[in-house]
């Protein structure tokens, strides 16, 4: 709580003098019985601004009836320069104007909030009230007095690492990928052996070639014959299992057959698996057709869970039956075979050794994937601009982006339009949208910020801070922010705790700010003296800071 000045007497008496006005006499002889208290005394930066909230409060039998006073809340910076708020005024009982009255008898007090947009040219400032009066008759205001009520500005917000997560997009760099080649042999009904022209047909002659190919190629690795043998679902259930155990026995026979004669590089192995009645792939043949009765027959499928029960309702829709017959059960009876070829990638090795000869020789995803084997930014750069510019991909974009901050320290312009063409090329990739967030941030466009960071609560705690919301960044933060946050809390033990095992400059000088305010000046000492040892910038911010304006 604050007095008015001895001064002020002095002033407001020669204010009396040049107005010859008398209203004032008792005021000016009990002018330091008025208590002035400020709420922060140190005005501290929240969000974009500085709040205070300020109480004059007058003694019984002290405010004359028929005088004005009005109080206007000034930030005076080192220079000289001022910000002023907003004036609240007091009147006494026999004013006629509409301002907050106070009793004569009983006295009374004002109370106002003062916002101050920050402006970083008052970080070293003082709050003043400037008090001006008059009486109820006189045409202007006289000065009567200013009173320091606060010290600015704390900026213990500013000291946050506003560098947000960027995450990388995800490749799909597989060291081992499969490769796949199929052929059917069909069968003629109720019939399970293997016909010439199928033995001939394009599909077996392709199913060879991809084994010729892939054959003798020491990354590649041959699987054997996978064989799965159906039969349509139009007989009797005993029948058409049997019936699809001898077409797969038939087929494996006959494909042996034919690959010794071919002399085939390798001999094949065969995996058989007769699977009987077909019910799948006749479904998904009747849902893609146009055939007449094609809902009636679903319908059936999905009411009936027996086999034997299915086949009769189908058969008793003779109409159905006949297009069923003609167009889709000749494509049921069937064996499948299948030969995947396991593909072995590049050694970690390999890719770096192209990364640093022959970049150009690697996919896209291989080239994603080669740029986290490396721990310099300037390579990722290399990689992922190599990538961008070959591929045009969103994601080679944005993560290039991502090494161009993660080498600058800060968001650059190249960084920036990079991300502008990631986001183009896929604007619902959240990795994409998050840094899009991290390029809003930057800018001090917190509310589009707030909206993109939907994948990312870090990245939302550092909105939060910036808007002055430090229990809800405190939630999402960690480490060294997290320790911001809580000494803007005013929870120092806390903000202790998270920096715990952090011996960055930053955070000695965090230590020290903690101390000042616990008023263990010994500890400021001896944390500025680290901080500033680490980075010798720091000196001069320490002196412009007013959290240790009382230790200097």
């Amino acid at each position: 709580m604050k007095n008015f000045l001895k001064s002020g007497l002095t002033l407001l008496a020669a204010a009396l003098v040049l107005s010859g006005c008398n209203c004032f006499k008792s005021m000016v002889r009990n002018v330091e019985d008025v208590k002035v208290t400020c709420t922060p005394e140190v005005l501290t930066l929240k969000g974009n601004s500085v709040t205070a909230m300020y109480t004059v409060t007058f003694p019984e039998k002290y405010f004359d009836k028929k005088a004005m006073l009005k109080f206007t809340p000034v930030l005076i910076n080192n220079a000289g320069e001022e910000l002023a708020a907003a004036p609240e005024f007091a009147q006494g009982e026999k004013v006629s104007e509409n301002y907050t009255v106070i009793s004569k008898a009983n006295g009374g007090s004002i109370n106002a909030t003062v916002v101050f947009p920050y402006d970083a040219k008052f970080k070293q400032s003082k709050l003043v009230l400037r008090v001006e009066a008059k009486c109820a008759n006189d045409v202007d205001y006289l000065k009567v007095v200013e009173l320091a009520i606060a010290e600015g500005i704390s900026t213990v917000q500013q000291l946050a690492n506003n560098y947000a997560e960027m995450p990388i997009a995800k490749d799909n760099f597989q060291r081992v990928t499969t490769i796949s080649q199929d052929a059917n042999i069909m069968f003629l009904i109720n019939k399970f052996n293997v016909r010439n022209d199928q033995l001939n047909s394009d599909e077996i002659k392709a199913l060879q070639d991809f084994i010729i190919a892939n054959n003798g190629d020491e990354r590649r690795t041959i699987s054997d014959v996978y064989t799965k043998s159906y039969a349509s679902p139009d007989g009797p259930l005993a029948f058409n299992n049997k019936l699809s155990q001898d077409r797969g026995r038939a087929t494996q026979t006959a494909v042996s057959k034919k690959f010794k004669k071919d002399k085939m590089p390798v001999e094949p192995k065969f995996d058989v698996e007769a699977l009987g009645e077909d019910w799948e792939g006749f479904k998904e043949l009747v849902e893609n057709s146009n055939i007449q009765d094609k809902e009636l027959i679903l319908q059936v499928l999905q009411m009936y869970g027996d086999p034997e029960k299915r086949d009769q309702e189908i058969k008793n829709m003779s109409a159905a039956f006949e297009a069923l017959a003609e167009k889709i059960l000749p494509e049921l009876r069937r064996s499948k075979l299948v030969v995947n070829v396991d593909v072995q990638g590049k050694t970690d090795e390999e890719l770096k050794d192209a990364v640093n000869n022959d970049i150009s020789s690697l996919n896209l995803e291989e080239m994603l994937f080669a740029a986290t084997l490396f721990e310099d930014n300037a390579t990722k750069v290399k990689v992922y601009k190599a990538a961008a510019d070959k591929y045009n991909d969103a994601r080679a974009w944005n993560n290039y982006a991502v090494a161009l901050v993660e080498e600058a320290g800060k968001m650059t312009e190249a960084a920036k339009e990079a991300l502008a063409k990631a986001a183009k090329l896929d604007s619902s990739n959240s990795d994409i949208l998050t840094n899009v967030g991290v390029v809003a941030l930057s800018e001090g466009n917190l509310e589009d910020a707030k909206k993109l960071f939907a994948e990312s609560e870090y990245n939302k705690g550092l909105v939060a801070m910036a808007e002055g919301n430090y229990a809800d960044a405190a939630k999402s933060l960690k480490g060294y922010n997290r320790a911001v946050a809580e000494v803007c809390n005013g929870n120092l033990a806390a903000a202790k705790t998270a920096l715990e095992g952090d011996n960055s400059a930053e955070a000695d000088y965090l230590r020290a700010v903690i101390a000042a305010r616990e008023g263990n000046a010994t500890a400021v000492k001896e944390n500025l003296a680290k901080a500033i040892s680490k980075n010798p910038e720091l000196e001069k911010v320490s002196k412009e800071d007013v959290e240790f304006a009382k230790f200097q």
